[in-house]
Parts: C-alpha cells; structure tokens; sequence
C-alpha cells in the first residue's frame, strides 16, 4: 500500500483526441516491478499518471505526447543506464528543467553530477514510501508556487504593456496620468497610488491619486522640498524606493517617510522617480495597508519601465499641447492681420480713388488754363498715387497668400498668347524710354494648366521689372519655349533678359525677401515696392513651378520661369 498523501494541485494538461481531461504524467525509469508500483501509488495519490519508460527514445516519446510534471530515475538501472539517459534528456527543450528525484543506489552520490543534471531530489534504496511521498509532495508545491508566479508576473507584463500603449496613445498629460494611476493600481494590487509633479517647463503640474474601494488610508502629501529631495536622489541612484514594512524602516529611508506613512495607516511603499535627462520632475507612489509587502525586482523594474513611459510621454505630450497653442495663436494672428490688411485696403483705397479721380478731372478739364509748372506738379501727385495703389494692391496680395486665401481658378492657358499680350501693354512704356522691347513668338502653343490672372502677374512684374531697370537705349528680350523631358515631363521654360542695371551679387541671397530691394535700385531712386519678386514666387511655386534669377551687375538680369506643360 502506498502511503497517505495529500493532493497537490498540478496543471491538467491538454485534452486527449476524444476530448476528454487527461491527468499530467510522471516518467518513471525504475527497474524492480515491486518498486515502481510504489513509485507509481505515490505518484498516483498525487494526482499523476506514472508512466514506464526504458530508453532515451520512450522517455522523449512520452514527453511530447504530454509533458510530464516529474521523473524519477533509479540510477542503478541497467537496461536504461539511468544516469546517461538523463544527460542526453537534458537536451531535449521540453524536459531541460523536469524536475528530477534520482533513487540513489549503494555507491553513493555524486553531487557535482547531480547539479549538473538538475537533478531536485534523491531518495535512497531501497525506497522508503514516505520518505519519497514527502519528497514529491515538495517538488508538486514548489512547481505550483513557480508557475503562480510565472503566471502572475505574465499578467502584470501584460498589464504594464496595455498602460504603456494607452500612455503612448494620447497627448493629454492628465489623461497620461489617469491611465497610469488606475491602471498601476489595479496591475500590482495596491491599496493606493499617488502621482505629483513638482513645478518644471518640461511638464504640467500634476496631483493625482487612487485609492481601491473600501481602504481607509491615504497616501501622506510630503513637504514640497522632502519630495523633491526624495526623487531627485532617487533619480540620480537610478532606482526605485521599496519599503517592506513601514512599522520597520529600512536604513536607506529619509526620515520623514515612514512616520507619516505609518500615521496615514500605510505598511508598505514603492516609490519611483520621474525624470528626463539628468533632473527628476516628479514621483509615483504605490503603497498598501493590510501587510507588509515584499517588493520583487520584477515588480520594481516593471513599474520603472511604465514611469519612464509617462515622463517620456509627459514630455512629449507637453510640447505638443504648447505647439498647438503656439500655432492656434499664430492662426488666430494671422486672421487679425488679414482683417487688418483688409480693412486698411479699403480705408485707404477709398480716398485714393478720390484723390486719383479729382486730378484725372482738373488735367483733363483745366489742363490748358493751368501754368506749366502746377501741371507738371499734379502729374507728379498722380504717379505717386498710383504708387500708393499699387503698394495697397502687392499689401493685400501678400496678405492673402499667408492666410491661403489665394485659391487658383485652373485652366488651359495658352504662354504665348498671354506673353503676346503683356508685351503689347508695356510697349508704349518701353518706347518712351527708348527701348528695344522684343518679344520672340513660338512657332507652337504652349500650353499650361494655371490660373490665367496670376500668371498674367507674373509676367507682367517680370517684363515691368526689366523696362523699369534698363537704361535708355537699353532691350528686354521675352522668348518661351517647351522644354522636353523624359524623366519629370514636359515643361515650358519662359525667360525675361534686359540689359539693365543688374543686381549686385550680395543682394542675389535676399532678392525674393519681401520689401528687400536691391542697393543700386535704392541708390538710383527708382521707384518700388519691394514685394514684386516674392508675390511672384509665391504664384510660381503655387503652380508648381520654379523662378530663377541670374544678374550682373551693370550688363543685366535674366529671369526664368519653369511651369509644367499640360500635355
């Protein structure tokens, strides 16, 4: 008869094929019959099915048909050769760490052996029932207490990975910080949780706690200068606080820790620290009422793992939020400026178009009666309003670029045809400064998908810029045509030379800088706004296109524009 023995709990291995529950097994490599029924009543009071095996081949066999919880092996025996067999199984990955109780014959033990074997037991021979009873019931213990854990610890791994995700999932810091409360909580079974920050530009403040239903304690809000103390040398160390037992404080703790958690009904204490770079911002504070807790290196670097989420994600989350309040003030002064670009548009214009209107009546009605003298001044006054006008107009241009209010209204425009046409309306302008204005037709359509006012701009400032700045006796040259490639398709290439006065080569870098304005063009007085060349980039880049400058300064400017062919 095989002694008493009180079932251990063991793990139900996988259903059989008809699906029903089968026992989880025990190798049993023992020679003597009389034996391994011992052995096998033991081992069946346990809960185990005992199952014979003689050789290397069936114990491998049996192992992948169930893993066993167990072996026992008589090292004597001599068909098996038992001690062997166990070498070759420890290379076998489903039976490096089965647990082994070796039946020790009368040459005695060789302990280096046994460690290498990871053999966990051994009884004598001949077997004493109870004695090996005692010894199964141990290891059956030690197995379940081993996987508890293991399976514990999987579960909070698989805790802190979904408060990791969560974390990183959202730029809310406060959400952040509700996420990590609750959530490490719950994960680690502690009666409370508390996360504060200290003032810091990295981060906001933060004060947050958790507490599980029905505690009655509370985590002691520390002096300001004792927190910040506390997780700065925490952070500088590298590590978490743990106190066990706060009725027993370890000598590491800062003073003021244990009493007033001890007052405050707590008995044990993780503290980590929260940090980025090379300074701490705040701390994390899990804690628990009943019992004293001893806290597993596990435990500890997981919840550092999920700390060094939050600060990262706290600091990220942080600049983000401030970012969208830059740029939300940035829209919102934008919007102001437009509204004020608008409004002085029409202020000014209003009056302007008076003043313009008034002078245009007094040359026309009265331009014979009056002096030569006082007509030569109100020209003057209408070239500078028309100066003013045109300012109000490249203003309000400008300003609408910025705000993306400038919507292109696409269609086929023929590049010909609206040079023809730009080149016709300076032509009076270029004779009466006497300049070779020449525009050079193309014998094909050219043909470009765009918005024909804003190219008519373009090339009106373009072919203007050249007039204005040649001196008399001077040309401007207008010639397109497409150029062909393989590799980014078809373009037209739109080129303005004029032999004028050139930029200097210092002035090239800010020629597209709005209100910049070339030295020469300053020093020579001519009149100008400043913002031609750069509301013209804007349209060519809106098209998808490129302009170039290429000058020298005293023989001439080229200007080029490259627009995507429409076919």
């Amino acid at each position: 008869m095989s002694p008493a023995l009180k079932p251990v709990a063991v793990p139900e291995d996988d259903s059989s094929m008809d699906g029903t529950a089968r026992r989880p097994t025990a190798l049993v490599a023992v020679e003597e019959p009389g034996v391994f029924s011992v052995v096998a009543g033991i081992l069946a009071a346990a809960g185990l099915d005992a199952v014979a095996v003689r050789n290397l081949d069936e114990a491998i066999d049996a192992a992948r048909k169930a893993p066993p919880a167990l072996a026992v092996v008589d090292s004597t025996v001599r068909q098996i050769a038992g001690m062997d067999m166990l070498k070759r199984v420890r290379h076998e990955r489903s039976m490096t760490k089965l647990p082994v109780i070796l039946v020790a014959g009368e040459a005695g033990l060789d302990v280096e052996l046994m460690v290498e074997l990871g053999i966990a037991d051994f009884v004598p021979s001949p077997v004493d029932p109870q004695d090996l009873a005692r010894r199964v019931n141990l290891i059956l213990t030690t197995a379940q207490a081993r996987r508890g854990r293991r399976m514990a610890t999987a579960r909070m791994r698989a805790d802190t990975r979904r408060i990791s995700a969560s974390i990183r999932s959202t730029n809310d810091p406060q959400q952040m910080a509700e996420v990590m409360v609750h959530g490490l909580g719950t994960a680690f079974e502690a009666d409370h949780v508390l996360l504060v920050t200290f003032p810091d530009e990295r981060v906001p403040e933060l004060n947050l706690s958790w507490s599980r239903d029905g505690t009655v304690g509370a985590i002691p809000a520390l002096a300001g200068h004792t927190a910040g103390e506390l997780a700065d040398r925490l952070w500088e160390r590298g590590h978490a606080l743990a106190v066990e037992d706060h009725r027993a404080p370890a000598g590491d703790e800062p003073v003021q820790l244990s009493p007033a958690s001890a007052a405050a009904g707590l008995r044990t204490s993780l503290v980590t620290p929260l940090g980025h770079g090379d300074k701490s911002f705040g701390l994390l504070w899990l804690a628990g009422e009943g019992s004293a807790r001893e806290w597993t290196s596990t435990e500890i670097s997981l919840i550092q793992h999920a700390s060094g989420n939050l600060a990262h994600g706290l600091v990220q989350g942080n600049l983000i939020t401030a970012q969208r309040m830059v740029l939300k003030r940035q829209r919102e002064l934008d919007r102001a400026k437009t509204d004020f670009v608008a409004t002085v548009n029409h202020e000014l214009r209003t009056p302007l178009t008076s003043i313009t209107g008034y002078l245009d009546l007094i040359l026309e009605d009265s331009g014979a009666d009056l002096p030569d003298d006082v007509a030569q001044m109100l020209k003057i006054v209408g070239r500078n309003a028309v100066r003013l006008n045109q300012l109000i107009t490249d203003l309000l241009t400008i300003s609408r670029h910025d705000a993306d209010e400038n919507t292109l209204e696409v269609e086929e425009v023929d590049l010909d045809e609206l040079l023809r046409s730009v080149s016709a309306s300076l032509a009076p302008a270029a004779r009466a400064n006497s300049l070779d204005l020449h525009f050079e037709p193309s014998p094909e359509p050219l043909l470009v998908d765009g918005d024909r006012a804003q190219l008519e701009q373009v090339f009106t400032n373009l072919c203007s810029n050249a007039v204005k700045f040649t001196p008399t006796g001077g040309s401007v040259h207008i010639r397109a045509q497409q150029v062909r490639s393989d590799a980014a398709g078809n373009s037209i290439r739109v080129q303005v030379c004029d032999t004028g006065i050139g930029i200097p080569d210092a002035d090239l870098p800010n020629l597209f800088r709005r209100f910049f304005r070339a030295s020469n063009a300053t020093t020579a007085a001519i009149p100008g706004t400043g913002l031609g060349l750069a509301i013209v980039q804007d349209i060519v880049l809106q098209h998808g296109g490129e302009l170039g400058i290429v000058s020298t300064e005293g023989k001439g400017t080229t200007a080029t524009v490259l627009l995507p062919a429409s076919r």
